[in-house]
């Protein structure tokens, strides 16, 4: 999926023109193939990444912008010494780019941060028309930082801010721990540079680190997850199944007859308390967490807080009790039974506002994306 068309015309459109506009005076230099194979990647990692923050880190990490301005370079140097264009070369480069820089402010338009976007374009365009000369034009314009600015920084700290607030609607806490240290970095970065803008070599160099870092731990966190979600599994459908409902369950029933639905039911009978006590193990190997931590568990409270926990507070209650009976070759309590008869019939097995998002998260997600999208996809 290609990243936001938006974002990556904000970045890549300055560039765009300016080597549209070097290919209409017919040079075929060296350098200018050299600018067109920078641009040509440019263009592959907007169509082969979906994340505005990790494009912009390969574009530093490659080289990209500096590959792009090296060439540009030698190529109007050599149209300033009027191989191509004559004497006036360099009045004739200074006035395209301050077009290109033009057309790049209506591009901007309806763009978010786009007031912020526009202020440094707008004040190299002003430079441009001071008088000065297109060598004394690139050269103030680089002591000060402008073309620095054009590397969309203002697009990557917002980009940072979106990613962490939309961790934060996802109910996803080291991912938003990651967001907040990756924040911090990056303003670190503008703060140490003379032209308070971040270096984007070292903070895609430090983003990496940061990725690497907090992979196993989203891991262990996602797997931890995975295993007690199958155990609360593995013991709630174990229970349900002695229940006179069993046979006309979707869980069990066959459509090939009742003998195969009662194959089924036997199955998670004989099987279930098996692979229960093998996930427990596992949890308790692997992560140090047993059953009677897991209620109180980070990852259990977090998806609980989410509404990501399926199951009723009677069902988890009732899970809770079944756990010590949920052995091979045994059968849980007639009493148990009962109740799990007594919560099916009245179908308070579920969780009335599982899979719901709160108002809060609402407000999260229209702040991102606006009521319409909201209305889109979560009302229909």
């Amino acid at each position: 999926m290609p990243v936001d068309k938006v974002m990556a015309d904000a970045i890549l459109d300055t560039y765009r023109n300016m080597y549209r506009e070097i290919s209409e005076k017919g040079v075929e230099s060296d350098s200018f193939k050299a600018m067109g194979n920078a641009l040509q990647r440019m263009e592959a990692l907007a169509m082969e990444t979906d994340d505005i923050v990790d494009f912009t880190a390969k574009l530093t990490t490659e080289n990209l912008f500096i590959q792009f301005s090296n060439a540009y370079s030698e190529t109007m140097a050599a149209l300033m010494k009027g191989e191509y264009s004559g004497n006036d070369g360099d009045e004739i480069l200074l006035e395209k780019t301050l077009e290109a820089y033009e057309n790049s402010i209506k591009n901007l338009e309806g763009v978010p941060n786009y007031e912020l976007l526009k202020a440094p374009i707008e004040e190299l365009i002003k430079l441009g028309r001071s008088g000065i000369s297109y060598p004394v034009f690139l050269r103030t314009a680089e002591e000060k930082g402008l073309n620095q600015l054009l590397e969309g920084d203002i697009v990557v700290r917002d980009s940072i801010i979106m990613n962490k607030t939309f961790a934060e609607f996802m109910h996803l806490p080291l991912e938003v721990e990651k967001q907040e240290r990756l924040l911090k970095i990056h303003d670190e970065l503008v703060a140490d540079s003379p032209f308070k803008v971040a270096d984007s070599f070292q903070f895609g160099l430090e983003r990496e680190r940061l990725d690497w870092k907090y992979a196993p731990l989203t891991n262990a966190w996602n797997t931890t997850i995975r295993l007690w979600d199958k155990m609360l599994m593995n013991v709630y459908d174990w229970l349900d199944s002695f229940g006179s409902f069993a046979p006309h369950d979707e869980r069990w029933a066959d459509l090939r007859g009742q003998t195969f639905t009662m194959r089924n039911i036997k199955r998670t009978q004989e099987c279930n308390p098996g692979i229960f006590r093998s996930r427990e193990k596992l949890l308790q190997d692997y992560f140090q967490l047993g059953w009677e931590g897991l209620f109180q568990h980070e990852t259990f409270l977090n998806e609980y807080q989410a509404n990501r926990v399926w199951y009723s507070d009677e069902t988890l209650d009732l899970i809770k009790k079944a756990y010590p009976h949920c052995q091979p070759y045994q059968k849980p309590p007639e009493k148990l039974i009962k109740q799990a008869e007594a919560i099916y019939a009245q179908k308070r097995y579920k969780r009335p506002e599982a899979f719901q998002y709160s108002s809060e998260d609402k407000e999260k997600f229209i702040a991102l994306y606006g009521e319409q999208k909201w209305d889109e996809f979560f009302k229909r």
